[in-house]
């Protein structure tokens, strides 16, 4: 069954909200000095960015291709190696970042991203020495917090601009709004090396 426009528009808005909803979770847990797992949720923050990239891209190829069949993009969108996959994700969310090939996209192609998530979930042993999670610092968490903050800033009102992706006044008042949240939120944290005021 193909999802009516307006479901799709809704889908977006929703993955936008969830992806507001981890970045305050990854905020909280940062203050309360829950590094690893803060950490963790900052990049599920920034993989729901990708996914909305995502969702936005299917929606314009959908509008471009008039004589093609919408199915066939759902489909793809959808699919295992889209949707579903963290590190496909973390790659759309990393479209946008600076022109040539970042440190960043190196380390999610070479899915060292999502073993550094795995990494601060997990306590693993390998090479005859235990992994912990503990080794997630203050610094890598704030950090990852900041690269999903500016990727927040980046995507602006693309979670409420409809299926035809129109930005209007609606649309950026919201986005400024939840913008104005996670701001609020992560200008509060204290740096990591500085003493709390």
């Amino acid at each position: 069954m193909i999802p009516s426009k307006k479901t799709l528009s809704r889908l977006k808005e929703e993955v936008y909200i969830n992806a507001i909803r981890l970045f305050c979770d990854a905020c909280t847990l940062y203050k309360t000095h829950a590094y690893p797992s803060s950490y963790v949720f900052a990049i599920l923050s920034f993989e729901e960015l990708g996914k909305l990239e995502m969702i936005d891209h299917i929606c314009d190829d959908i509008i471009i291709n008039l004589d093609s069949n919408p199915q066939e993009f759902l489909d793809h969108l959808f699919s295992r190696e889209m949707l579903f996959s963290h590190v496909n994700k973390q790659a759309w969310a990393s479209i946008s970042f600076s022109k040539g090939t970042t440190r960043r996209t190196i380390k999610i192609a070479n899915r060292e991203l999502e073993r550094n998530k795995q990494n601060a979930i997990y306590v693993g042993y390998i090479n005859g020495r235990i992994r912990s999670p503990k080794c997630i610092t203050a610094i890598k968490a704030y950090a990852e917090l900041m690269i999903t903050f500016d990727k927040f800033k980046d995507v602006l009102d693309l979670g409420f601009n409809s299926f035809e992706c129109w930005s209007d006044t609606q649309s950026r008042a919201k986005a400024k709004r939840y913008l104005k949240k996670i701001e609020d939120l992560f200008t509060k944290l204290n740096k990591p090396g500085k003493k709390k005021a």
